[in-house]
């Protein structure tokens, strides 16, 4: 018989988390440290008009990596945009400079550790539940209950 091993589940688990790790958008106050990071700019209302012939009509928020931050402005290549309607649209990182003056916050995009291992164990959880609820060892049968694959006995 076959089995997973509690060992197996919980290496499967940490595996699952550390590829679809859990992130978050922490705010900060913007320095040149994060140069090449992940951010989100939120927009002031009058931002969001000042960039429309950039980025589009009715724009919450823009992400992407911060690539300059000078006493003016912001240089993001950006990866999406969110609407205040709460539509997003992807960007494939075309750069975009934001003046400072239409930014209500910035906000840096962070591994969360307690997220991740949350999802982590929901998954393993799942896992373990939905292995008792159909059970088994994995083999396939033949009607009859015969495992060789043959007809029975001749």
């Amino acid at each position: 018989a076959t089995g997973v091993t509690r060992p197996g589940l919980l290496c499967l688990g940490v595996i699952i988390a550390l590829l679809s790790g859990c992130y978050e958008y922490l705010p900060v106050s913007a320095t040149p440290e994060l140069t090449g990071r992940e951010v989100q700019l939120s927009l002031t209302d009058s931002g969001s008009a000042v960039l429309a012939p950039l980025v589009g009509y009715g724009i919450e928020a823009v992400d992407g990596t911060l690539v300059s931050d000078s006493d003016m402005r912001y240089r993001v290549a950006v990866t999406s945009i969110r609407r205040r309607d709460g539509q997003e649209s992807d960007w494939n990182g075309e750069s975009v400079n934001i003046p400072h003056s239409v930014v209500s916050t910035i906000m840096e995009r962070r591994f969360s550790r307690a997220r991740s291992t949350l999802f982590a164990a929901a998954t393993t959880m799942a896992m373990v539940v939905a292995r008792r609820a159909f059970g088994g060892t994995g083999g396939a049968t033949t009607p009859g209950g015969n495992q060789s694959g043959g007809t029975g006995p001749r």
